[in-house]
């Protein structure tokens, strides 16, 4: 079963390192939820031993799950949901502003105005 887990980690940070580094601003969003996806799978396959009780375990020598796992992954969930709500709004207005997801058009469009804004600002007169 660790395997497993851990496979699954791996494929899905591997994945989202891919699709981080892709120049669409969709792929970029989707790839960091998916590291962040991955980051609380990992977090929470380090709490959980062969099938430990939630509480407490029957027997001398009971297997327990720690509950700071838990609590860490929920706490990871709740921040990567603000930030992917932050993140999906940026994309939003970015396509909104400059009509692209591309970055490379963005960038593009980007220099542009800035090079449009200083030959439109006159230079300071020297006193």
């Amino acid at each position: 079963m660790n395997a497993v887990v851990a496979l699954t980690v791996g494929l899905l940070f591997g994945v989202g390192v891919l699709l981080t580094l892709k120049r669409d601003l969709v792929r970029m969003a989707a790839g960091g939820l998916l590291l962040t996806n991955s980051a609380i799978l990992f977090i929470l396959s380090t709490g959980f031993p062969e099938r430990g009780e939630p509480l407490h375990g029957e027997g001398a020598t009971p297997v327990m799950t720690d509950p700071l796992a838990q609590s860490l992954a929920l706490t990871a969930i709740v921040i990567g949901f603000a930030t992917s709500a932050l993140l999906l709004a940026f994309v939003y207005r970015m396509h909104e502003q400059h009509g692209s997801l591309d970055l490379r058009d963005v960038v593009h469009a980007e220099l542009e105005e800035e090079q449009s804004h200083t030959r439109e600002s006159p230079e300071p007169e020297e006193r």
